[in-house]
């Protein structure tokens, strides 16, 4: 490699083979912010504290319904109460897989 082509990169590579040695050592980092928040380490509970969403679960629910039909053989407005029922059960696998089921009844 001769030449001003061959020169530039051999020039380029003893600047790239220097410069990572001095970036290694933090030399040129900022200082620390004295108002910068301590780092956070998560923290890795043990099995018998962890979340668990296996089980059972049922609740009941309250609500409102509000329609109106207007058809050629009948002008309906209606306004009702609504009550149900819902229960399920999950089942967890590992950390992260959750499935389950759910059945659901209401009623006017």
């Amino acid at each position: 490699m001769t030449g001003t082509v061959g020169k530039a990169m051999i020039l380029a590579g003893a600047c790239l083979l220097m410069a990572g040695p001095a970036f290694a050592e933090d030399k040129f980092a900022p200082p620390p912010n004295a108002f910068d928040p301590p780092a956070v380490k998560p923290k890795i509970l043990p099995k018998s504290q962890q979340h668990d969403w296996t089980g059972f679960y049922a609740g009941v629910q309250s609500g409102a319904s509000f329609g109106s039909a207007n058809s050629r053989w009948s002008q309906d407005n209606t306004a009702s109460p609504t009550f149900g029922a819902h229960a399920g059960y999950n089942y967890q696998f590992g950390r992260g897989l959750v499935l389950g089921g759910e059945s659901d009844a209401s009623a006017k």
